[in-house]
């Protein structure tokens, strides 16, 4: 299991990996290096090349690193959402083709409004409500997050969801699909019907079943699915290695 480091050393540790990745998307080797982890979402409107621009613009990708996610996994490969969120025009981008994917969905059986967390995914729902005004007007509800924790709460304003209501839960990012799926929770639990599921990026690289079975029971968008393997600690290569371990909530913008 990783080791903790002091406080002086974690920021020696941030300082060269954000001088480290400052050099790397200066350089070619960048486009090819997110092109290796990148697949394109089945229900997307957006290309590989706009996904890459998305990511390379943001410079929210971090390589060959040693990051404990939310739910206490390893990765060497980390993404951070708040980067995009830095960036008006590309979650513009993203919540044009998600507003797209809920006009073509849920055109014949339509959808009350949005179930988001307080997270980045806020600018997400807000985006999506205003592309889509014209055509559907969607209320939108907001879960509690945590910015120490990355956990979400379950408490929403009281009447928000109605008995029936059909709700689309979004998120920023799915690891291992617990978020979404209580997202959908706080929709059924409040009355309503999940109608559906949306996230950014999928980045349970197939290790975790309940991503599938989310798949297999909800209309799914995701922009795109990213190849970023994960370990528990006990298993972890980069643990064994000695490599220092940095936590979500520390990796920095570049």
């Amino acid at each position: 299991m990783g080791v903790r480091m002091p406080a002086g050393t974690v920021e020696q540790v941030l300082m060269k990996t954000v001088a480290r990745h400052q050099a790397l998307y200066e350089r070619s080797e960048i486009d090819a290096m997110l092109r290796s982890i990148v697949r394109v979402g089945l229900h997307t409107d957006l290309t590989e090349k706009d996904v890459l621009r998305i990511l390379r613009t943001s410079r929210c990708v971090f390589f060959d690193t040693h990051v404990e996610v939310v739910s206490g996994h390893h990765t060497a490969t980390y993404l951070r959402f708040e980067s995009i969120a830095h960036f008006p025009d590309l979650i513009r981008q993203i919540a044009g083709d998600m507003a797209g994917w809920i006009r073509r969905t849920f055109e014949c059986n339509p959808i009350t409004g949005l179930m988001a967390t307080s997270s980045a995914a806020k600018q997400l729902a807000e985006e999506i409500a205003a592309e889509l005004r014209v055509s559907m007007q969607l209320e939108m509800v907001l879960t509690p997050y945590s910015c120490e924790t990355g956990r979400i709460g379950t408490d929403i304003v009281v009447g928000a969801v109605k008995a029936g209501e059909r709700f689309v839960a979004l998120n920023d990012v799915t690891t291992r699909g617990n978020c979404v799926s209580k997202l959908g929770k706080v929709i059924a639990d409040h009355g309503g019907m999940p109608a559906g599921m949306m996230v950014f990026a999928r980045r349970d690289s197939g290790q975790f079943p309940l991503v599938n079975q989310l798949l297999a029971q909800y209309p799914f968008y995701y922009t795109t699915d990213l190849d970023m393997p994960q370990w528990e600690p006990a298993h972890c290569p980069l643990c064994r290695a000695g490599k220092p371990l940095l936590l979500w909530k520390d990796m920095p913008a570049l």
